[in-house]
């Protein structure tokens, strides 16, 4: 079993995105290949205006609870989801000691926001970005209204704009990242919603922060998406499910396990897997790493270690040193 350091605080931190990596829509289940009769069985986990809205197969359910209650784990939901639609989660197990809010803008304790380090990160957006003011006005002026459905302010930290995918330009997403570079943003497309993030505002520097105050010796990560790609570089392991923008585009890193499962038995795979790691942390003997991969998750690693937000990072060299965003 893992070792748990004295004072009894778990030695593996396991960050996982949720959205289309943990718990799944009623459109991303991908159960299209089963029949009707033999279909999982399906824990709602989400209500959104009093209807379902989020699900988990019974089996996910049962292995996470066991990963929240495992007492060499620190289980830490991380979503660029705003705070108010993460609270709307009810996740299987224990309540979650810290959670990673808006990409990595709000760190959670006990559900509320550390404000020092929120404030940190308003600082760093502020010094290295353009505002968001100027990019919810360029997505105004230059999205069609025959495909944009909603617009989207989270919490004064990114936008994102829900749209209708066969009607939206395949070309578009890419003008709009063209144009985001060089003003420190980055662009995502999952599933109906197109994300406008700043460049340093990422998941990982909230996680090594996290590991800092904790202590934990090793990262887990799995996740999906574009804004994923630094949590899943800067962990020690990495899962990443079938589908997805990362699954789409061939990404990989000798530590992140591409997984060919879909939807929503992508889910029962990642929790069995990170079960498995914390209940065998000894290292098998991993690939030769690629020199480019290596520099990536290096500078995963810098990043995190200066407090960076971006495009990657989470220190796990220990001790970890103050991780001020």
């Amino acid at each position: 079993m893992t070792q748990t350091p004295s004072g009894g605080t778990p030695s593996t931190l396991v960050a996982s995105d949720l959205d289309r990596t943990l718990i799944y829509s009623a459109a991303a289940l991908a159960l299209d290949d089963v029949p009707d009769a033999h279909a999982p069985r399906l824990l709602t986990v989400e209500a959104y205006q009093s209807r379902p809205q989020s699900y988990v197969t019974e089996t996910a359910a049962a292995l996470l609870a066991r990963l929240a209650a495992h007492p060499g784990a620190l289980f830490v939901p991380t979503t660029t989801r705003t705070r108010e639609q993460y609270l709307r989660i009810r996740l299987p197990g224990p309540a979650p000691r810290y959670a990673i809010c808006a990409n990595g803008g709000h760190l959670l304790v006990d559900g509320l926001t550390d404000e020092e380090w929120h404030a940190g990160v308003r600082r760093r957006l502020a010094a290295e970005c353009a505002p968001l003011a100027e990019v919810t006005a360029h997505l105004a002026r230059s999205a069609d209204a025959a495909w944009l459905l909603k617009e989207r302010n989270a919490e004064g930290l990114f936008a994102y704009l829900v749209v209708e995918r066969a009607l939206m330009p395949d070309t578009w997403p890419k003008e709009l990242a063209d144009w985001a570079a060089p003003r420190g943003w980055t662009v995502s497309l999952q599933g109906r919603k197109l994300y406008a993030v700043p460049r340093p505002l990422t998941k990982s520097a909230a996680v090594a922060e996290i590991a800092r105050r904790t202590g934990a010796a090793t990262v887990l990560s799995a996740g999906d998406s574009l804004l994923d790609t630094d949590l899943l570089l800067a962990a020690d392991r990495g899962w990443r499910p079938g589908h997805g923008e990362l699954a789409a585009a061939g990404w990989g890193a000798p530590h992140v396990t591409a997984l060919s499962d879909r939807g929503v038995r992508a889910g029962e795979r990642i929790l069995g897997a990170f079960l498995d790691a914390v209940a065998s942390p000894v290292r098998e003997p991993g690939p030769v790493r690629e020199p480019g991969q290596e520099a990536a998750r290096a500078e995963a690693r810098s990043a995190a270690r200066g407090g960076a937000a971006g495009p990657a990072g989470a220190a796990r060299s220990a001790p970890r040193p103050p991780a001020a965003p």
